[in-house]
């Protein structure tokens, strides 16, 4: 009776694990879920891109994030603008946007909303498209896009932005937002990321510019 019983649970052992293996392997093979949420810049940074206007470069600082918004400040050229946006599990949106000013405040985030622009949406898949209030169009043509950043491959999502006869073509990492943009009109990449944000909102634009 010993042996049948120690036969049995070897044979039950035995079962387990191809079981067990099984569900991993499968398990394995099953596409990773993609977030909106994690393309939103993770932390308070300074991401600093080449080309744009002029290719004269802009840095944008993301200095406040609060729960599902965060607000980036631009310093183009010789111009300054302010945005917001709202980060969740349904899409990724500009809710608030300040073109040019002279003056920076500390805190735009409670702003009233001034746009409803969806730049991002669920879900993150191939093909995915959508059509904003604006009457621009959005598509999504990859998820798994290679590009180099900083040094280092990483994969990307990209999207075709379409309005009022221009097509432009958008780039998002996890942890940074908005990496790249790129257009008939030229072409605009992160380059750098820094994370020293008070220092960098405490210089003139000029200064900073020519740093």
């Amino acid at each position: 009776m010993k042996k049948k019983l120690n036969k049995k649970t070897i044979r039950i052992i035995i079962l387990l694990s191809v079981i067990f293996l099984t569900f991993n392997v499968i398990n394995s093979k099953q596409p990773k879920e993609v977030r909106v949420k994690d393309y939103m810049p993770n932390k308070p940074m300074v991401k600093i891109f080449n080309g744009g206007f002029e290719g004269a470069g802009s840095i944008e600082i993301i200095d406040k994030i609060k729960g599902e918004f965060y607000q980036k400040k631009t310093l183009d050229t010789a111009t300054m603008g302010v945005a917001v946006y709202r980060v969740n599990k349904d899409g990724y949106i500009l809710v608030y946007r300040e073109g040019e000013t002279s003056e920076l405040k500390d805190d735009y985030i409670d702003e009233k909303s001034n746009n409803n622009l969806i730049l991002l949406r669920s879900p993150i898949k191939k093909g995915v498209s959508w059509i904003n209030d604006d009457k621009s169009t959005y598509k999504i043509l990859s998820v798994d896009e290679k590009m180099e950043l900083m040094g280092e491959e990483i994969e990307a999502v990209k999207l075709r932005y379409r309005k009022d006869g221009y097509e432009y073509y958008i780039y998002f990492a996890e942890g940074f937002g908005i990496i790249g943009i790129e257009s008939e009109m030229g072409n605009s990449k992160l380059i750098e990321v820094k994370y020293d944000v008070e220092k960098y909102l405490s210089k003139p634009i000029k200064e900073e510019k020519k740093n």
